[in-house]
């Protein structure tokens, strides 16, 4: 029985003795099983386009084998089943690895330790190591041909014609060299199924990345205009019948923001139309907060702000995203809860910078709806993209909105 851990919870790793029996975390390989994996490893089937290849370097080497070491014609035709084989496997992918090393070194074998002739023909058993090992998933079965076809020119020499002389011990070492090679072979052309798998992923996340982009951009274009023009309709009809001039003002301020709206929703699908980047414009960042206030506070909002002088100037993504995320906000409170008083509150402390949008005066229906509206999903994803956290929900009097983003780094402060 092992002794109880010491007091406080930790974990003690234990020292292992002289014949290393207490580990805890013991590393046994169950053989069995990897046998029976790798046994089940689907073999590469060979293309037909291959058999140009198969069937022509065959035929090359006995012609070869001819010419330096000539065999009578019985020899040559008693090889045709092995250059057969290599036709076999071009047009039959499905034939097994161990039926083509039969077929090819049964007939080389026979033939050459008939009397030593035609030695050269044991390359087609080299070119059988390198197909194995290219093609074969299977380890174990690659290295059952391998070692087969490695024998094969020593058993060939010392059996079947010791008196030739043949140089057994090159043609061994070329099995081996062509085993490594396609082994290495088949390890790339998994890699590159695999860089190809990967790609084929990165690009479809990238395409989905680019349309949730592209909806949370529309998303809050569309529903701070229309947030905004329906404030601007809703005071023109109240005041309609006692201040004909100020309804026409609201009215011409709702025109305004339609108009600039469409501006940039048209400068939005040009961009996204054109091959070309361009220029973009500059994006409305943190100092711009003000003129999105002052926008919603014409509009009939009752608006009370208060941003730190280290919060209100910060530009890149992260015053882009406290913007659009201040925006939406009051896009919200503009569509759910119009008559409530709105606090807007901008600061920076521990390294990020902290923006609240609450509501207080009545306690709007939102509190009912789903936590997966698309405008709390964009705040989400927005401030997630900058590494930063967003929290929104009811309170007893509206709803608030709150997120928490770090404070961008910049050059001057990392060279300090």
């Amino acid at each position: 029985m092992s002794p109880p851990p010491p007091a406080g919870g930790d974990l003690v790793r234990p020292e292992a003795d002289d014949r290393g029996a207490d580990r805890p975390y013991p590393r046994t390989v169950d053989w069995w099983s990897w046998l029976r994996e790798d046994l089940a490893r689907p073999e590469v089937p060979t293309g037909r386009d291959e058999l140009g290849f198969l069937a022509g370097s065959a035929a090359l080497i006995v012609v070869l084998a001819q010419l330096t070491d000539p065999g009578t014609a019985l020899e040559l035709l008693a090889l045709t089943p092995a250059v057969g084989m290599y036709v076999v496997r071009a047009l039959t992918p499905r034939v097994p690895a161990e039926v083509l090393a039969i077929g090819v070194i049964v007939p080389v074998a026979l033939v050459v330790g008939n009397a030593g002739h035609l030695e050269g023909t044991f390359f087609l058993i080299v070119n059988l190591v390198l197909y194995g090992a290219w093609h074969l998933g299977s380890t174990t079965r690659a290295v059952a041909i391998l070692a087969v076809s490695a024998a094969t020119p020593w058993f060939v020499a010392h059996q079947l014609a010791p008196e030739s002389e043949i140089g057994w011990t090159a043609w061994t070492c070329a099995c081996l060299f062509t085993f490594a090679l396609g082994k290495g072979l088949g390890r790339q052309q998994e890699l590159i199924a695999q860089l190809e798998a990967a790609r084929h992923e990165l690009a479809e996340q990238a395409v989905a990345e680019e349309r949730r982009r592209i909806a949370r951009e529309l998303h809050d274009l569309a529903g701070h205009t229309l947030a905004a023009v329906l404030l601007h309709v809703t005071g023109a009809r109240h005041v309609l019948r006692r201040d004909v001039d100020e309804a026409e003002r609201a009215l011409v301020d709702a025109e305004t923001i339609g108009r600039s709206s469409l501006d940039q929703i048209r400068a939005t699908v040009a961009a996204l139309r054109t091959e070309e980047r361009g220029t973009d414009p500059a994006l409305a960042g943190s100092a711009d907060l003000p003129l999105l206030l002052d926008e919603y506070r014409r509009a009939g909002l009752e608006v009370t702000a208060h941003v730190a002088a280290d919060a209100g100037a910060i530009e890149g993504p992260v015053g882009t995203a406290l913007h659009r995320i201040a925006r939406e906000a009051l896009a919200n409170v503009a569509r759910h809860a119009a008559g409530n008083r709105v606090e807007v509150a901008l600061d920076t402390a521990d390294g990020q910078v902290h923006l609240l949008v609450a509501d207080h005066g009545r306690a709007a229906a939102r509190a009912t709806v789903s936590t997966e509206h698309f405008g709390l999903v964009g705040m989400r994803e927005r401030a997630r993209a900058l590494r930063g956290e967003l929290e929104a929900g009811p309170t007893p009097d509206g709803w608030q909105v709150r997120a928490h983003l770090p404070l961008p780094v910049h050059d001057d402060a990392v060279g300090a």
